[in-house]
């Protein structure tokens, strides 16, 4: 919960995944959707040894990917 309190990129994350046309999960289960992506980064930093980034966090998400380039224009 710290974790969508102090991160933009995860809180964006919390709300799309909890007010999202289809499916949208429950807050818990965003909570362990964000935990889950969470290790994954944790993996990928560890292994390939670079920078986390938010942009490219929030890019797998079609969604999200246009509010970016929207940011960036402006």
């Amino acid at each position: 919960m710290i974790l969508v309190a102090k991160n933009s990129a995860f809180k964006a994350l919390h709300a799309y995944y909890t007010q999202r046309p289809d499916n949208p999960l429950k807050k818990r289960q965003s909570l362990i959707a964000l935990c889950n992506k969470l290790i994954r980064i944790f993996f990928a930093i560890g292994k390939k040894q670079f920078e986390f980034s938010e942009e490219r966090m929030l890019q797998d998400i079609p969604h999200m990917r246009a509010n970016i380039e929207v940011e960036k224009a402006a």
